[in-house]
């Protein structure tokens, strides 16, 4: 596959058990999303670390704090060893790395300590209302992720691999736990979402544009180093030159220039967003680009194009739904953790206070995070 494609999202079926389980290294497996509103706001929960604030005003008040403070939620101080501490458990088990460029740096600090906030507000409210987790069910969490990662007898190995990152394996199970707490709480506050027949043609309705099976287009592409040679490449292929002679010639992507640069048959969201809106924004046999993506700058051509196939009602009924489902509860979610930012007193130390308290957190990687480079290294 091209350097230019997208990373890959595949929505899978799933049960919802599998939201206890620690998310998987994005070069062995996919997001998988499960089918039922439950398991996807259990995804959407599992890494509490990024969930959303959704606005909400948290009280800055200059108030003194010890020295080795990071913040104080309610009276209770967590210092910066220990804030250190649960980033590096979250580290082990789903690749949560700091930037290291200074900027980047600062902002990460500043967005894990509201992050870490927002988690121990969350811890706060599970055990006001007695939601518990049974021992068992972290063992059982931690051993699915061992046999995954490591292979089945891979205790070993990652009880090492824990203390080559310099955490434990009871911060860790800490960490599950808290993880599958969370998901137990969410249910707890949204409830059951209900979406009438009504309410669900409506909807159908308005996003029926988007409904069906994506536009497709068969791509070549060319990748260079920079945009005077990127230049250069459209001044040949304009001239006349076989876009496969000069794809060999000069394009620094090793997985299409022996093919004449061929991408293959692509949705525009299997592209890097740039590169995707050239190489869909003109007609079939024109050049796109110069462009710059990830890899370097890239000019292609659009072969052919596969129109949009718009789906009936009865094929998306179902999914469109769960849909439906999933963003009313992430609503209801968001704005109820909203409520318990405001109603906490919460005072940062300096180098820590967010940069911006009322935006919300990065919320990704798609619904979940994928670990940077996998997780706990062996």
């Amino acid at each position: 596959m091209s350097q230019q494609r997208a990373q890959d999202v595949d929505v899978e079926d799933a049960d919802v058990e599998d939201a206890d389980v620690p998310a998987e290294p994005a070069a062995r497996s996919r997001l998988r999303l499960p089918r039922t509103w439950a398991g996807r706001a259990a995804a959407a929960a599992v890494v509490v670390l990024l969930v959303a604030a959704g606005g909400g005003a948290v009280w800055w008040q200059s108030t003194a704090l010890p020295a080795d403070a990071a913040f104080r939620l309610d009276g209770r101080v967590v210092t910066v060893e220990q804030l250190d501490q649960r980033v590096t458990a979250l580290r082990a088990l789903y690749g949560v790395t700091a930037p290291e460029d200074p900027a980047g740096a600062d902002a990460f600090r500043r967005d894990v300590a509201k992050s870490i906030v927002i988690s121990d507000i969350l811890d706060q409210e599970a055990l006001a209302r007695g939601v518990v987790v049974a021992d068992k069910q972290v063992a059982d969490a931690r051993d699915r992720y061992i046999e995954e990662q490591f292979g089945p007898g891979g205790r070993d190995a990652f009880v090492r691999a824990l203390g080559n990152v310099g955490t434990s394996e009871d911060a860790v199970l800490d960490e599950i736990r808290r993880q599958m707490t969370v998901r137990l709480l969410m249910r707890d506050v949204v409830g059951t979402i209900v979406v009438t027949d009504e309410e669900l043609r409506a909807a159908y309705t308005e996003r029926q544009d988007t409904l069906g099976t994506p536009e497709r287009r068969t791509l070549r592409n060319i990748v260079v180093e920079t945009e005077e040679q990127a230049r250069a490449v459209v001044d040949e292929l304009r001239a006349g030159a076989p876009f496969e002679q000069v794809a060999a010639a000069r394009s620094r992507d090793q997985s299409t220039r022996d093919a004449g640069g061929v991408l293959g048959d692509l949705a525009r969201a299997e592209l890097e967003g740039p590169v995707g809106d050239a190489a869909f924004a003109v007609a079939p046999g024109e050049l796109y680009g110069p462009v710059q993506g990830q890899f370097g700058w890239n000019v292609g051509r659009v072969d052919a194009v596969t129109p949009f196939v718009p789906a009936s009602f009865d094929q998306v009924a179902d999914g469109l739904r769960q849909a439906l489902e999933v963003e009313r509860g992430m609503s209801v979610w968001q704005d109820w953790i909203a409520q318990q930012v405001r109603d906490a007193d919460v005072v940062y130390a300096d180098d820590y206070r967010p940069a911006d308290p009322d935006a919300p957190l990065p919320f990704g990687a798609p619904e979940a995070p994928a670990p940077a480079g996998g997780a706990v290294p062996r």
